[in-house]
């Protein structure tokens, strides 16, 4: 009989197996690459503009909207660029968003990449990547 009703549940719950929380992206390989897409050191130079880039993949079986979030924290915490771009993308597919960042400053910073549905519901897609990044 518990069986019976377990089994009734799940199918008609086709929802119970869906992915969801953090585990509908992938975000791996977080870097700084240059502006044709080649990686960059971590060591660069005042005023070399560098982009924020990591690889995402949708991995729900639904098209997904999203927004890509790079906040840049100096030495002491402190933001000192946060930058997004809004789009969406199909059911396992896979791209490198990147959004770039120069600075003028000498000093270790920090580039915290951000994979969310939306600015304003926030809901992590997936877990944040760091990058350390030193400016001579």
């Amino acid at each position: 009989m518990i069986f019976g009703i377990c089994v009734l549940v799940l199918i008609s719950t086709p929802h119970a197996f869906a992915i969801d929380g953090i585990h509908r992206v992938e975000l791996k390989n977080a870097r700084l690459v240059n502006a044709f897409g080649e990686a960059s050191a971590q060591n660069i130079n005042t005023n070399q503009q560098v982009q924020i880039s990591a690889d995402v993949t949708n991995k729900q079986d639904k098209n997904q909207d999203f927004v890509y979030i790079v906040q840049i924290l100096d030495q002491n915490n402190v933001t000192v660029q946060l930058t997004w771009i809004k789009a969406s993308f199909k059911s396992q597919q896979t791209f490198s968003p990147a959004l770039s960042w120069v600075t003028d400053k000498p000093g270790t910073y920090t580039a915290q990449i951000f994979f969310w549905d939306s600015i304003q519901n926030a809901d992590a897609l997936t877990i944040k990547s760091e990058i350390k990044i030193i400016v001579s």
